[in-house]
């Protein structure tokens, strides 16, 4: 492949908001793939996610981080200054403001955040097609920030998605891209795939359940037509090994399957998946290991 050295707008740009804020849907529609997990549940993305846009003068890189929560954890403390941190490495800020709720002390303290950092700032407001939506998160957002741009959006059904790619454009500068043009992310195939397991945890188990679990590669054979995974589930109580095996092993069998169609999907080859459930009694409150698997301060 002949390597294109021409320069073309190009930078990392870091979203911020709300768990639940649509940030990894609108990143997956943007790059028209599945780079982030996507669930029902608020605080799904646990680790700092990039997904690339790739057009005729621009490189993007758009890098998808936790959702900024209230800290009634050690996870979620060390997740919302993941997010924090990532503000300063980045070129351009996009703080994505979800309409159907309204304003509240999470909005607060992203904004706080925010302040210093609004010559890179651009506020986009998400789910303006929601009949929820509301205009009086968007005016006191307002009021608040002095960003470059404001943009109304819908990150799941793409309304407006070209305004806002050209409102990033026009605060990036010119430079040599970053990755080659047919990448449309940097994640490794482990990290892939224990996401996409993490996804379906997500997806057909409740409450504290997909919350109280992590996933590892305990070893990985990957081949031209095929890719053959083991992987373990951990949870952190006892309890919760039944309900993801399940009755007959139900939930677990439902849990690999689910994956491992997406992964084929994302692959574009046949995936085989095995899935193993662990204890590691109390996971998320062990400072080392979450330092070790996040990043964590």
């Amino acid at each position: 492949m002949e390597e294109n050295f021409s320069e073309k707008k190009v930078g990392f740009v870091s979203l911020i908001g709300r768990p639940s804020s649509g940030k990894s849907t609108l990143i997956n529609t943007i790059c028209g793939f599945k780079i982030s997990i996507v669930s029902k549940h608020p605080q799904t993305t646990r680790f700092l996610v990039r997904g690339i846009f790739n057009d005729d003068d621009s490189q993007i890189i758009f890098v998808d981080t936790p959702g900024f929560h209230n800290f009634n954890s050690n996870l979620n403390r060390g997740l919302s200054n993941l997010a924090v941190r990532n503000l300063a490495d980045c070129d351009l800020v996009l703080y994505l403001v979800d309409t159907t709720r309204e304003f509240g002390d999470e909005e607060n303290q992203i904004i706080e955040k925010l302040i210093g950092c609004q010559s890179r700032l651009i506020v986009a407001f998400n789910k303006i097609d929601d009949k929820n939506s509301k205009d009086s998160i968007k005016n006191i957002v307002k009021e608040k920030l002095k960003p470059k741009a404001f943009c109304e959006i819908s990150g799941l059904n793409g309304k407006n998605i070209d305004i806002l790619l050209k409102s990033i454009k026009e605060c990036l500068d010119l430079g040599h891209i970053y990755y080659p043009e047919d990448y449309v992310t940097d994640q490794t195939i482990p990290f892939r795939i224990t996401e996409v397991v993490r996804e379906q945890i997500f997806n057909t188990t409740t409450e504290e359940v997909p919350h109280s679990t992590y996933v590892e590669v305990d070893s990985l054979d990957v081949k031209e037509n095929n890719i053959k995974a083991y992987c373990t589930i951990y949870v952190e109580k006892d309890s919760q090994k039944g309900i993801i095996i399940g009755k007959g092993g139900k939930m677990i069998k439902t849990i690999g399957e689910k994956a491992r169609i997406s992964l084929k999907d994302i692959f574009e080859r046949e995936v085989s998946l095995f899935l193993n459930v662990k204890l590691n009694l109390n996971w998320r409150k062990k400072d080392k290991l979450l330092k070790k698997m996040f990043q964590l301060e």
